[in-house]
């Protein structure tokens, strides 16, 4: 997952567990690795593929989420990015060849990829020429399945925090977690959230994974499936907190791509419960009303 892990409030078969499953989910879901399940699907070229389990219950889900989202949010760009030379695990992701312009999108979206999963095989067949890359989604997905396993295991408190994406809980009356809220344009925290007692926190940004190619140009990863190009709205970075770290990932994701304007109502409409922090090209901090955001005197008005 090219990522740092803490698990804090688990004992040591608690701890055990947790990075057990999100070791496991990177072996099926790597796009960088040959023989995992992402990999040979996108290779099948339309053919089924035999899957594991979680393959099928986590492209599930994800497609939901893009139809809920109207495409907004769209599991199937591996294509896309490839093209825009993330190719292999960030890491090795220097100055890559300028990219081919993006092929065009028809109007409106067009109809939806064509995919069959099938959970009792399991296998997935995708339509000729589409490729899955679950990304983000997927992390946030595996590390909300490790807590609420832990959680039905009896664990009365914990947090899980995979780069940034948390899911915590806690019993009652128990201290709230207090997380900080990275600014990406400052030293200084975006803010810090007091979480409630079952709570998920995801952030993304256009500016933690960035790369130039050889014209100079400067691509991320957070791509928009309207134009096939990296998001260019004014909203580098957005964190959500809501109660399922895979919607979050995905509401923080339209976020970007909407813009500090466009987003806020989108999330309004698709999950008032919702609450989130923007940060926009000029450093400006915006956050939802309801928001249990405590300024340390860092975050800018």
């Amino acid at each position: 997952m090219g990522t740092t892990v803490l698990v804090a409030g688990l004992d040591a078969t608690g701890q055990a567990a947790v990075l057990g499953l999100l070791r496991e989910a990177e072996r099926i879901f790597s796009r960088f690795t040959a023989d995992s399940d992402t990999s040979r699907v996108n290779a099948a070229a339309g053919r089924p593929t035999r899957v594991s389990p979680l393959f099928t219950a986590a492209l599930a889900e994800a497609c939901a989420h893009q139809a809920a989202s109207g495409g907004l949010f769209d599991p199937f760009l591996a294509a896309d990015l490839v093209r825009l030379g993330y190719d292999r695990d960030f890491a090795a992701v220097r100055s890559v060849p300028a990219a081919p312009a993006a092929p065009p999108r028809p109007a409106g979206g067009g109809a939806p990829p064509r995919v069959r999963i099938d959970h009792g095989v399991p296998e997935v067949a995708l339509s000729p020429g589409l490729a899955v890359d679950l990304g983000g989604f997927v992390k946030g997905w595996a590390v909300q399945r490790a807590a609420g396993e832990r959680m039905r295991a009896g664990a009365p408190r914990g947090l899980i925090d995979a780069g940034g994406d948390i899911a915590a809980w806690r019993g009652p009356g128990g201290a709230p977690w207090r997380i900080g809220v990275e600014h990406p344009l400052d030293t200084a925290p975006a803010g810090v959230l007091a979480l409630p007692p079952v709570a998920a926190v995801a952030t993304s940004s256009v500016v933690r994974r960035g790369w130039r190619d050889t014209a100079g140009a400067r691509l991320h990863h957070i791509v928009d499936p309207r134009t096939g190009a990296p998001a260019d709205s004014d909203c580098l970075q957005a964190t959500v907190l809501a109660a399922d770290l895979a919607a979050a990932e995905v509401y923080a994701t339209c976020l970007v791509l909407l813009g500090t304007g466009d987003g806020p109502a989108w999330l309004a409409g698709r999950d008032p419960a919702a609450a989130w922090i923007t940060v926009d090209r000029d450093g400006r901090v915006r956050r939802s009303a309801d928001l249990d955001l405590h300024h340390e005197g860092a975050a800018r008005p």
